[in-house]
């Protein structure tokens, strides 16, 4: 055979990785192999799709403390109805809100092992599993179970095994545990831990390695959610929540510090760094973490207005909001927050925070997340505005919620007065110089 015979002609079929089904016609005899193989093949075109939307949580999973049967040595937690897709393009589907129990009792029973359609998902292992106090990444994972008995015919009813009705395609929560103490640089006792942690997952480490040697240092693979693929985390779990116990109970459940928006395949998903959908995702998933953990010290703390950024935030988002203090709702000090972070105006210049217009909000959100987060250890410069129709309701004596806008320092400003659309009193003047 020549060379040449072994070259694919063009419009000729390729057939290898094809999804093969049944062809069915009045005369074949049909057994229940055809049928699994036709639902095999259904199942791979459905994986197929899954792959194209990419991996990760396309709506709903928030898992949030359940009040009601939550205890501190049995923390149990409240998962929201949602849909994910895992590395396999499998879809997770949770219909309704589910409690979930972080510690697994001795008689609790797993998903049924087999060897079909979830034969690389089978849980993590068999036997007692129960979770003690730690860092814990929670996820969801494909599980499947028998249901039922179906009639036979021709059969021992006394000796039949495989008259299952119905296999269900469900799903199953796991725990993975994050040993965060093998960082010299993460201790738990810090206010900064939750962020510091945060920020792991996010890769923070690499992105800065890469600024030094871009060209050559991109790896494919970052962040602590990556490490752990080779710990235990298979390519079937979706991460929806990083948690953090102690024999005081849960401390923190963190959504977004694991849980991403389903990615899609990149071309450029060999380097990492250059693969703008990942860093689009990554960067969307900062400011989300960053409103949830502001939002969790908003009620936790008894005095929100003494707490400063660099207490509690080794980085900041691209772009973020913050709640104010007033005088009927709870909220953050301005002054006390940014203290210590350049800024314009100067602190003690005397002028006042620069105004933006509220409908500017999504375009900086924008302009912001294709840039990297704020190092708060380096001083590094972040923008910070007041929304003017926010201000305004606040003097024409309406009950709204006072709040800041701020982004990364590397985009350009966009608290700049326009003509016609912007009022006098709610507008931005240059900043006057002493001549000398």
């Amino acid at each position: 055979m020549s060379t040449q015979d072994n070259v694919l002609q063009l419009q000729q079929p390729v057939t290898e990785g094809g999804i093969r089904n049944v062809n069915f016609f009045n005369g074949r005899l049909l057994t229940s192999k055809d049928m699994t193989r036709e639902q095999a093949a259904r199942r791979e075109a459905d994986a197929r799709l899954g792959l194209a939307v990419g991996d990760g949580v396309a709506f709903g999973l928030e898992a949030e403390r359940d009040l009601k049967l939550d205890r501190p040595a049995a923390p149990v937690l409240r998962v929201k109805a949602g849909l994910a897709v895992n590395r396999h393009g499998q879809t997770l589907r949770l219909t309704a809100d589910t409690s979930v129990a972080l510690t697994r009792r001795f008689d609790a029973s797993g998903a049924t092992p087999c060897d079909c359609v979830f034969a690389n998902c089978n849980p993590i292992a068999d036997g007692v599993y129960v979770a003690g106090a730690g860092v814990y990444v929670l996820t969801i994972a494909p599980a499947q179970s028998n249901e039922g008995r179906a009639p036979t015919n021709g059969l021992d009813p006394s000796n039949v095994r495989c008259n299952t009705d119905a296999t269900v395609d469900g799903v199953q929560f796991r725990l993975h545990a994050v040993n965060p103490l093998r960082f010299a640089d993460l201790d738990p006792s810090s206010t900064l831990f939750r962020n510091r942690l945060a920020y792991r997952c996010f890769g923070i480490e690499a992105r800065e390695q890469s600024a030094a040697d871009p060209l050559r240092n991109d790896p494919s693979t970052y962040g602590l959610i990556d490490e752990l693929r080779s710990a235990g985390l298979t390519d079937c779990d979706v991460p929806i929540a990083l948690i953090y116990w102690t024999s005081e109970g849960l401390r923190f459940v963190d959504l977004w510090a694991v849980r991403r928006r389903p990615l899609e395949p990149d071309a450029l998903r060999d380097r990492a760094f250059q693969a703008r959908a990942r860093r689009l995702v990554e960067a969307e998933a900062m400011c989300a973490q960053f409103q949830q953990h502001i939002a969790d010290l908003l009620t936790e703390s008894p005095a929100p207005t003494t707490v400063v950024a660099t207490d509690h935030f080794r980085h900041l988002p691209p772009f973020g909001l913050l709640p104010l203090q007033s005088l009927s709702l709870r909220g953050f000090s301005d002054a006390t927050f940014f203290a210590g972070l350049p800024r314009r105006p100067r602190p003690g210049s005397g002028q006042s925070t620069p105004f933006i217009d509220h409908r500017l909000l999504g375009a900086l959100r924008e302009a912001a997340l294709a840039h990297a987060p704020t190092d708060t250890t380096r001083k590094e410069f972040v923008w910070i505005y007041r929304p003017w129709q926010n201000v305004k309701a606040q003097v024409d004596g309406q009950t709204v919620q006072p709040m800041l806008a701020f982004a990364s320092g590397l985009i350009a400003d966009m608290a700049i007065a326009r003509f016609d659309m912007a009022r006098f009193d709610y507008s931005n003047y240059a900043e006057c110089c002493e001549i000398k």
